[in-house]
């Protein structure tokens, strides 16, 4: 029965652990991507920054003037949030050396930043939402291999990340160590998705919403607004009955190859793998409690610089 609960104990420490580097490693990424990376970039190609919107705990987005529209300037804005999140991660993972926890932990958020900026340039470009739609434009029938080779990067950080950092985060635990972790990682995740979801849904940021709508979804609404005018002006009809015909016929025609779910699932695969070859674990290692306090307070200092950045600029 003790050895139980100290197991049980053990695996929400891990959980609580991961969850303030998931909430430090989201905001402090969400800093750098819109401020640095669009804003800073809008500022580098003579861009006006006009509004900031940052989600305390989800994504966000900045408006911009230029001074002329041109297609080069808006694409190095859109593509700057995910440049800093590869530069950044790519460095964390080659410059951060050493074998404590701490040091791994480190790593692994360095492969975090690249799988998250790999996956949404991947998906983005591809589906045509987010920072990629610059990119879904601008190079038609050519994103489809640039999504791709994004796409390899993102299965290449998620494998050398769960390699880097599963075999440690095991070391934590005591008992079933492998089903620990699993539950720690599912504890931290839930905890931050609930956040980010709950927010979103609270805020209902319609420009959000519009952002991160792929362009199939865009083409159908245009379609149907089309064809509601049509109806309207010819005298058709116009009940919903026929309206929701309209609609799944239009999704049929503007179905896409579900690129983002395949990406998903083989991501995951190799994430999965990664774990498997991860170092084999050794004696149980306590979690220190300076690594943990560092955690803790770079996720409420991270947090609260993201809430007062927002409520500055509103």
């Amino acid at each position: 029965m003790a050895q139980s609960r100290t197991a049980v104990l053990a695996v929400l420490r891990l959980a609580g652990l991961l969850a303030f580097v998931a909430l430090a490693t989201s905001r402090i990424g969400l800093l750098a991507h819109e401020l640095v990376g669009h804003g800073g970039t809008a500022v580098a190609v003579g861009a006006k920054v006009t509004e900031v919107q940052l989600f305390w705990f989800a994504g966000g987005w900045i408006r911009y003037q230029l001074a002329a529209p041109a297609v080069a300037p808006a694409l190095a804005i859109a593509m700057g949030g995910i440049a800093v999140e590869l530069v950044c991660g790519t460095l964390l993972v080659v410059v951060v050396r050493g074998d404590g926890l701490g040091r791994k932990l480190v790593r692994g958020i360095g492969a975090a930043l690249v799988l998250h900026g790999s996956w949404y340039l991947a998906t983005g470009a591809w589906h045509g939402y987010g920072d990629g739609v610059q990119l879904y434009h601008a190079l038609g029938n050519a994103r489809y291999p640039v999504a791709i080779v994004a796409g390899l990067v993102t299965c290449t950080a998620g494998y050398f990340g769960a390699r880097g950092v599963f075999g440690a985060l095991a070391e934590t635990l005591p008992g079933s160590r492998v089903i620990g972790v699993l539950v720690a990682v599912v504890l931290a995740a839930g905890l931050h998705v609930a956040l980010a979801a709950g927010e979103i849904r609270v805020r209902r940021d319609t420009t959000y919403v519009q952002i991160m709508q792929p362009e199939k979804d865009r083409l159908v609404e245009r379609d149907l607004a089309r064809w509601a005018e049509y109806q309207r002006t010819h005298g058709g009809d116009l009940s919903e009955q026929a309206r929701v015909a309209q609609a799944t016929k239009l999704e049929r025609e503007h179905t896409t190859f579900p690129f983002k779910w395949l990406l998903a699932i083989v991501a995951g695969l190799a994430a999965i793998v990664g774990a498997a070859r991860s170092r084999r674990v050794g004696p149980v290692a306590h979690i220190s409690a300076r690594l943990y306090w560092i955690a803790a307070a770079s996720a409420v200092i991270s947090i609260g610089a993201v809430i007062a950045i927002d409520l500055i600029a509103r």
